[in-house]
């Protein structure tokens, strides 16, 4: 049976008898017979733990091959284990009970210590004290408790050593920690959704979405978020939380979500007849796989995705002790969903380079490279943006053949990570979220120095496109003295002096009346794209750095909508428009007055975003086909495209640099870095 909230490109049957089978193509194991499972967790690369309750409550279980078999390790408590804490160490993580107890072991779980019980148990509804632990990327402890009169948060930023009560955070108890992008979101019984972007220090309300308590709480990557709540609804958020949609209403009561990736999901119920429902395509539309292959009454408890270079692994524990696990390579969820989802177009053949023919080096990095948004190169080195992972990731690619991640710099300035550009030995990273440009010394890219952080603006305005206003510094360029930096919820961009680059100071701002997204500059002039809502080219004198002038603009509400990304050769600028499929010649002989030569599109370029220039040929990428346009410019009033490169390597490409003839490529929900000789390609 299909239930159904949207429309797919495929027909129902198709998916029915090709598509589903392969979701419940599961291994079974009974891991802890008679016992409940309810917390399972990744602590490295190889290794899963899982924890139980009920009759066999109290025990750890230990996979040291991504869920394929499993041992006892040990029994450290006499009540139910609701959560497990990793913390990337698998020597090193910690287990909440039903106690509201939090134990640590720092031995792979030989031993185990009571750090604290953090509260009695005040749920009148017979409910576990506590069901949340979560250690947050900046090392700190969160727990959540279930007391009715308001759910509280405990916070730790020793190890459990010490803890601070936050105080009530929601109206009724509090379920559920999920790590989304820019922030940690909470839920629980009182139907609401809160959020933390300062590492749970302080939690805002986002939205109410129901009066029946939320349960399943899933982050699928990409600003898409679910909640399921006990009435079976579920709701839908696809800009980090901010703002929801109700998609559905399924037979039972939600208990969790198990993310496949790529827009695929899990989902189990624990009432009614207790089935399994996946989603291909965002949430949007739900398929019925049935209870589950175990046994009567069983039902998915709790489970997680794991994440390999090239595949993706679920494992699915369940209330009578059992573990679904079911292994996807990444080609196969790329290609399946793309024709579920329809929303890829697949380049002929014959207008592509296969990307193989002319990549020489690549490295893929689930977690560092999560997400990157952008590349830029200095001796040898990438950096690497990265929104998901709040990170920059470092590559050395000095042997193109064998790139390798030489750091990941993280720190709570640079909570989503947008933009970095490079003045000498300084590297400036803008975190989009929080207003933050920090300063770092790269003279040893293995090991960054941090200098300084300013704030740049504020919350800015709520923006129709986002429905939020959470989208706010955007890009930083460089030129010479001075930095440029685009704030998109405030509309203005700011000016920063960099005469001594550690410390990097406001200088001036102005509004652009159309959105601020990109930024480039030639001489004393600065152009600007403005992207949601942008539709416009705007031009800028910047002689005075104190006061610029808009001396022009070239809009176009419908083909230029969306505009994203700027480039310069020669007298001309070009500029593509994410929203209108579009790219852009201008004639900049008169720099302040730009005028338009032409402008193109094409059916495979779809979703047009950054620019890079090789030799007379514009590389642009297209986020939503995978691919990268070739664009000849070797007539620059009237370009012509050459080829492309597409590949599931390049899903969701987003970053593009040219370093001679290479080209570098970092693909979002491909974790990757990838290095072209374009030599190899015949352009």
């Amino acid at each position: 049976m299909m239930v159904t909230y949207g429309q797919a490109a495929m027909d129902s049957l198709s998916i029915a008898n090709s598509v589903l089978p392969r979701f419940k193509n599961w291994s079974v194991q009974e891991v802890v017979p008679g016992g409940r499972i309810d917390a399972i967790r990744q602590l490295d690369e190889h290794t899963i733990a899982l924890a139980t309750r009920g009759a066999q409550k109290g025990k750890l279980y230990i996979s040291d091959d991504q869920g394929q078999h499993w041992r006892f390790l040990a029994k450290p408590t006499e009540n139910d284990i609701t959560c497990i804490a990793e913390t990337g160490d698998k020597q090193a993580f910690y287990i909440l009970t039903s106690q509201a107890e939090v134990y640590s072991t720092l031995d792979g779980g030989q031993s185990w210590k009571l750090l604290k019980q953090l509260t009695t148990n005040k749920n009148t509804e017979n409910y576990a004290a506590a069901y949340a632990i979560m250690y947050t990327a900046h090392g700190t402890l969160l727990v959540t408790d279930t007391d009715s009169e308001g759910g509280h948060i405990y916070r730790s930023t020793d190890k459990g050593d010490t803890w601070t009560d936050m105080g009530a955070v929601s109206k009724n108890a509090l379920y559920r920690l999920e790590k989304v992008g820019n922030g940690i979101v909470v839920n629980g019984w009182d139907g609401t959704v809160y959020k933390s972007i300062d590492d749970g220090m302080t939690w805002n309300r986002l939205e109410k979405l129901t009066d029946a308590a939320l349960f399943a709480t899933e982050y699928l990557g990409m600003a898409r978020l679910l909640q399921a709540d006990q009435d079976g609804y579920i709701y839908r958020s696809s800009n980090l939380g901010y703002t929801w949609e109700k998609c559905a209403q399924l037979d039972g009561s939600a208990d969790d979500f198990v993310n496949i990736g790529y827009g695929a999901a899990y989902y189990g119920t624990y009432t009614s007849e207790k089935n399994v429902y996946l989603t291909l395509n965002y949430g949007r539309s739900w398929w019925n796989l049935g209870a589950l292959p175990t046994v009567e009454g069983d039902w998915l408890d709790h489970g997680i995705r794991v994440e390999t270079t090239d595949s993706v692994i679920t494992l699915s524990a369940t209330n009578k002790g059992f573990v679904l696990r079911a292994s996807f390579a990444k080609d196969f969820l790329h290609h399946t969903l793309q024709q579920v989802q329809g929303v890829q177009k697949e380049i002929s053949a014959k207008h592509k380079i296969p990307l193989h023919q002319a990549t020489v080096g690549m490295v893929s990095h689930v977690k560092e490279i999560n997400e990157p948004e952008d590349i830029v190169i200095h001796k040898k080195f990438a950096y690497i943006p990265c929104r998901d992972g709040n990170n920059v990731a470092i590559i050395d690619y000095r042997n193109p053949h064998n790139p390798v991640l030489a750091h990941s710099l993280r720190d709570p300035d640079i909570l989503d990570a947008f933009s970095v550009a490079i003045k000498d030995q300084y590297l400036y990273v803008l975190s989009m979220t929080n207003c933050r440009i920090s300063t770092y010394d790269i003279s040893d890219p293995y090991h960054p120095v941090k200098l300084s952080a300013i704030t740049v603006g504020g919350e800015g305005s709520f923006l129709e496109h986002y429905q939020s206003n959470y989208t706010r510094l955007r890009k930083i360029w460089i030129d010479g003295d001075y930095a440029y930096v685009t704030h998109s919820s405030e509309s203005k961009v700011y000016i920063l002096d960099l005469h001594h680059p550690a410390k990097p100071a406001i200088l001036s701002s102005f509004h652009t009346g159309d959105g601020a997204f990109a930024a480039l500059t030639k001489g004393d002039v600065l152009y600007l794209a403005g992207y949601g809502p942008g539709s416009s080219l705007i031009t800028v004198d910047i002689r005075d750095k104190r006061h610029p002038v808009i001396t022009d603009r070239v809009y176009d509400p419908v083909l230029l909508k969306g505009t994203c990304a700027l480039a310069i050769d020669g007298n001309h600028l070009f500029v593509v428009a994410y929203n209108a499929n579009t790219f852009w010649s201008l004639d900049i002989s008169d720099p302040l007055h730009p005028q338009v030569r032409s402008h193109i599109s094409d059916t495979d370029m779809q979703g047009p975003g950054r620019i890079a220039i090789w030799k007379k040929k514009a590389f642009v990428l297209n986020s939503s086909n995978h691919s990268v346009a070739i664009i000849d410019i070797s007539k620059p009033d009237n370009p012509s495209l050459a080829r492309y490169f597409q590949d599931p390597l390049l899903r969701r490409v987003y970053g593009i640099a040219i370093d001679g003839d290479m080209l570098l490529l970092a693909s979002r929900e491909a974790n990757n870095f990838i290095v072209l000789d374009l030599k190899n390609t015949g352009l």
